[in-house]
């Protein structure tokens, strides 16, 4: 029995560590199928990824695509536009070819298509059927001011060659840059009216002048009528020239159409001058070009130096004192009176109309506009550093100087001179 038990005891014990080693085999062996399928799975998720990874690029190479050539709107278009990266050009204004005024008049009128031409015409014709209703107001006391969208200047002309055949027709341009109404006026006296004596030198006079004879009942002509186009322009916006105008504008038989184009023109008048023009505001949009109109502005595409500068000395002697806008109307004064002896009315002035040094010192000095050289030189190097007065020495060495300027642009600075 003992013998049996022992038997049996090794016997279990031999089972029972088989079974442990038989265990522990399948324990490794699970171990390591686990990291087999650990690696496996890791190998799978890193082509996953990559694959991911190229389909995003695609993703973002198509999405590039879409942004160069779909444009979005809104605030998405706005932070579209500041993702991108902005391009800058290397052509300048500089580079570009300097033509003459002609060559570029030219140009832009063939570059000028007419737009809408069918409905701007109809347009025309529509204010053409206004004509008898603007003709009787006329002549009725009140004065015509056109206004809208569009040149008025086509209109305007059309009006008076079909209806304005009654009196004398004076048309003043207010958009040339020289224009001048004291000029305009003496032409008026000289060419067209029966008056013998001389047209007076101030603009009152002048004025009372014309207004006097269109009251007399033995005149030649029975009316006037006064074409101002661009009432607001910048050579017109003084205060001599509104007042000139509205003086006549309020005399019996003379009849004033003007247009405007600037927003802010109806400030160019006080209570007094409203009451005087008798305005009749009407609507004349016409949706016209204005290339008549800015033909005269300065273009960067133009050569500078066969433009007028008024503009320009007009900006420059603002910004000085009394003394300094007096030293330039001395010179001015005695090149108009060079130029009137002469008879030049429309070339610009040269050396042989200026002033020498000697005698504009003595002038400048015997009006207490300075009390030294140092002062008028101080002076004459600003104009001529502006290019408003130019200077040059003679034959015999004596330094001279003139304003390049033709007769009617002088007065017109002149007389804004005065307005100051």
């Amino acid at each position: 029995m003992e013998e049996q038990q022992e038997s049996t005891t090794t016997t279990t014990t031999t089972r029972k560590g088989g079974s442990k080693r038989s265990t522990a085999k399948q324990s490794v062996d699970h171990g390591k199928r686990r990291r087999i399928q650990r690696q496996i799975e890791l190998l799978k998720d890193d082509r996953q990824s990559d694959e991911d990874d190229d389909e995003e690029k695609e993703e973002e190479s198509d999405d590039e695509e879409d942004h160069d050539t779909d444009v979005l709107v809104g605030t998405e278009g706005y932070f579209q536009a500041l993702q991108g990266k902005s391009q800058t050009s290397n052509n300048t204004m500089s580079k570009l070819p300097v033509l003459e005024p002609q060559e570029f008049y030219d140009i832009l009128e063939t570059m000028a298509l007419a737009k809408h031409a069918d409905d701007i015409a109809t347009l025309f014709s529509m204010h053409k059927l206004h004509f008898n209703e603007w003709y009787f107001k006329l002549h009725a006391g009140f004065n015509l001011l056109l206004y809208g969208y569009g040149s008025k200047r086509r209109l305007v002309n059309d009006f008076v060659q079909s209806s304005m055949t009654d009196g004398v027709v004076l048309m003043i341009n207010g958009f040339f840059p020289s224009i001048t109404i004291k000029a305009s006026l003496s032409k008026l006296v000289v060419d067209a009216l029966d008056v013998t004596a001389s047209p007076p030198a101030q603009m009152q006079d002048l004025v009372a002048l014309i207004s006097n004879y269109f009251m007399d009942e033995n005149r030649s002509y029975e009316r006037l009528y006064l074409i101002v186009h661009n009432i607001d322009g910048s050579t017109l916006r003084n205060e001599r020239s509104q007042q000139a105008l509205s003086m006549l504008a309020d005399t019996p038989n003379i009849h004033l159409i003007a247009t405007i184009d600037h927003i802010n023109a109806g400030l160019l008048w006080d209570n007094v001058k409203t009451s005087r023009f008798n305005w009749l505001w009407h609507d004349a949009t016409t949706f016209d070009d204005y290339l008549v109109e800015t033909s005269f502005e300065n273009s960067l595409l133009m050569r500078s130096g066969e433009l007028g500068g008024a503009r320009g000395i007009q900006y420059v002697l603002r910004s000085l004192t009394s003394n300094g806008r007096g030293v330039f109307r001395v010179l001015a004064e005695h090149q108009l009176m060079e130029m009137e002896m002469e008879g030049n009315d429309t070339a610009r002035a040269n050396e042989s109309m200026g002033l020498p040094y000697h005698r504009y010192y003595d002038a400048c000095r015997e009006s207490f506009l300075v009390s030294n050289d140092t002062q008028l030189r101080s002076l004459l190097t600003e104009f001529i550093d502006h290019k408003i007065i130019h200077a040059k020495r003679s034959a015999d060495g004596t330094e001279v100087f003139y304003i390049p300027l033709d007769k009617s642009t002088l007065c017109n600075v002149l007389e804004e001179i005065s307005d100051q």
